[in-house]
């Protein structure tokens, strides 16, 4: 009996060291090795490249160097992302038992209050167009569409990838959901397998803070002896707001990187909105702003554009001038408008009985929202004080 075993395993050694079996299990792979490019001064550490359509994943180091292995030839997409990085990717083409080197993935930093968002239908193949839905905040509206015309951040139209680039977003978490439409005119939500974080079942990006610039100046207006601290100062989208101090003065801490709103808002003044370009201070003194007092009949609303996504002769509907109804409204220096071109869209009504009115804006042809700046409201209208 011990000879026959002692046989056996003579033969089983002799056939494991002459490799026989042992190239057998070997599985051919595809190796990737690539390079992540970041910014100088910026480190790619940490940086995650994501393969689209499978599971498989890899970290780039303090050079920016990654390296990925396949089971299968073929054609793939590789999806760079890391916290302080918008996202970027690369295609390259892979053959097993063979060394591919993909073009290098160049990521740019994030921009204050900016983000953006790709999806493939690489990863999701049934998908014929994208939305991009916002859960927590939540934008309004709550959808946007993404595109593959070479707009919008995209990079390259008809390639398959959809991209949008969001701006005044307000900073940190930013929660959401990938909304895919089918050829059979289904929806359907995903996660993108992407994704910078996880939270409560949603995808999560992180939308970069700035440090905390000053806005400072001061308000006058057509009356005496006003006490301004009824005036309400706010900016993307009342996501940021104070109080003036009761001489008009005001120093209001500001998150952004480029051109942002000041909107002004009381219910004895009318509303008014000024840009001002952050971009090159940290300390931005702002010229003296002038209020007009309400008068008798007068009804005025504003939009910033910027505040929303794809915004397209916008109107106002409202129990003032009767829902079915629409007025336009303008940023051409008429009709109330002050500044021609700066992004914020303007009506001036007058003769409007006394009272208190309900009314939306009109962004496109699609979306109908309230007015971030409201007076007040309720749960589907903003509501507004006509003297």
């Amino acid at each position: 009996m011990k000879k026959a075993f002692l046989t056996v395993f003579i033969i089983l050694t002799a056939v494991f060291s002459s490799g026989c079996i042992q190239e057998s299990l070997v599985i051919p792979v595809a190796i990737i090795k690539g390079k992540v490019v970041v910014p100088p001064g910026q480190i790619s550490r940490g940086v995650k490249i994501t393969v689209a359509g499978t599971s498989y994943s890899a970290y780039a180091d303090d050079r920016g160097e990654y390296s990925i292995e396949l089971r299968k030839s073929g054609r793939y997409l590789l999806v760079a992302r890391g916290r302080s990085f918008d996202v970027g990717y690369t295609w390259v083409d892979a053959e097993t038992e063979k060394t591919a080197t993909p073009p290098d993935i160049s990521l740019s930093t994030k921009i204050v209050g900016e983000a953006l968002w790709i999806a493939s239908i690489v990863d999701f193949p049934q998908a014929t167009a994208f939305n991009l839905v916002s859960v927590s905040p939540v934008w309004s509206p709550d959808k946007v569409k993404m595109y593959d015309d070479g707009s919008h951040g995209d990079l390259l139209a008809n390639d398959g990838i959809y991209s949008v680039r969001l701006t005044n977003l307000t900073t940190g978490s930013q929660q959401y959901k990938f909304e895919l439409s089918k050829a059979d005119g289904s929806t359907e939500t995903k996660s993108d397998p992407h994704q910078e974080y996880t939270r409560n079942g949603n995808s999560e990006i992180y939308i970069l803070e700035s440090t905390v610039k000053l806005a400072r100046g001061y308000v006058t207006s057509d009356l005496n002896s006003v006490n301004y601290s009824e005036v309400k100062l706010a900016t993307k989208k009342g996501s940021r707001s104070m109080y003036l101090d009761s001489d008009g003065g005001y120093s209001f801490a500001m998150e952004g990187n480029g051109r942002e709103y000041l909107v002004f808002r009381s219910s004895n003044f009318n509303i008014r909105a000024i840009p001002i370009d952050l971009s090159t201070v940290t300390l931005y003194e702002v010229p003296p702003t002038t209020l007009s007092a309400k008068k008798g009949g007068e009804l005025k609303v504003i939009l910033v554009a910027s505040d929303f996504v794809d915004v397209s002769n916008p109107t106002v509907v409202g129990s003032f001038k009767g829902w079915s109804n629409p007025q336009q409204l303008y940023d051409d220096g008429t009709n109330g408008d002050e500044v021609a071109g700066d992004g914020v869209y303007t009506r001036l009504f007058t003769g409007i009985a006394p009272g208190y009115y309900q009314y939306a804006f009109n962004i496109n042809s699609e979306n109908q929202v309230k007015d971030p700046y409201q007076e007040s409201g309720d749960e589907t209208y903003s509501i507004i004080g006509v003297k």
